[in-house]
């Protein structure tokens, strides 16, 4: 009796600990986390668009738990050594898409997480980034036309062993049919926002946050199939005279996805 009452007890304290394991703690970091405000409309800067949905994902998925921003911002601008340390590891990211591990263990360690991602998101014309806000706000003075696309990169790395888990690109081009992206008033701006919360939301931080739950649990998590925005479809007439519906590409999402409006 003694032995299996002791049988019971080691199932029970098993069982305990698997119930009431920790969710993974993952740091998310935007590029532009200081540039509070920086841009002539004042709206929120795209990579901190990404990057808070992203942190919204991790926690409604019950398996990973990210800090939002404001906390985030609170504790850094609390030490300046750390924030010292953070806007090292951001701009090197921002400009040449490099990681500084020696940096980013430390702040690893202050935040109590073992991963960080990192977030980037440019506007790119003939090789020059420029920040999206900044695009608009120059091509609605010059009514500029031109081709201008935004590219999102994403990096989550482990900072124990100092490597990268795993990383993403994502490409977006930005403009009308026309190739024009401008806005004459406040209200075409704020359109223009709403078209990249629409892009961060439904696409770019929905297959961030499902890749990286998949690295921490492959086995349980069942990937989730995009949907594409519904359209009503282009029609074409052919020479018969039959009509036929001419179907959308958005192309796959993938580590490296090309979407386009």
């Amino acid at each position: 009796m003694k032995v299996l009452a002791r049988i019971i007890v080691l199932i029970c304290l098993f069982l305990g600990n698997c119930v009431s394991a920790e969710p993974f703690k993952v740091l998310v970091l935007p590029v532009d986390l200081f540039s509070v405000c920086e841009n002539y409309y004042c709206f929120p800067e795209v990579s901190e668009i990404f990057a808070q949905d992203v942190i919204s994902n991790f926690n409604k998925s019950g398996g990973i738990l990210s800090p939002d921003l404001y906390t985030v911002r609170k504790k850094l601008t609390s030490n300046q050594t750390l924030q010292s340390s953070v806007k090292v590891v951001l701009d090197k990211y921002k400009s040449s898409n490099t990681v500084d591990f020696a940096a980013l263990k430390a702040v690893s360690k202050e935040f109590d997480a073992k991963s960080v991602l990192l977030i980037s998101a440019d506007v790119v014309q003939n090789s020059n980034k420029r920040n999206v806000w900044d695009v608009l706000e120059v091509t609605s003075v010059f009514e500029g036309i031109n081709l201008f696309t935004m590219e999102v990169s994403a990096v989550l790395t482990d900072n124990v062993n100092d490597v990268v888990m795993w990383s993403g690109k994502y490409k977006r081009t930005l403009g009308d049919n026309e190739e024009r992206f401008w806005a004459e008033n406040t209200a075409q701006a704020a359109s223009q926002l709403e078209k990249i919360r629409f892009f961060s939301k439904d696409i770019v931080s929905k297959n961030i946050s499902q890749n990286i739950i998949l690295r921490f649990y492959p086995k349980v998590t069942k990937p989730v199939i995009e949907q594409t925005p519904a359209k009503e479809p282009a029609v074409l007439q052919n020479p018969e005279g039959n009509i036929k519906p001419q179907k959308e590409d958005y192309g796959e999402i993938q580590s490296e996805t090309i979407y386009n409006f």
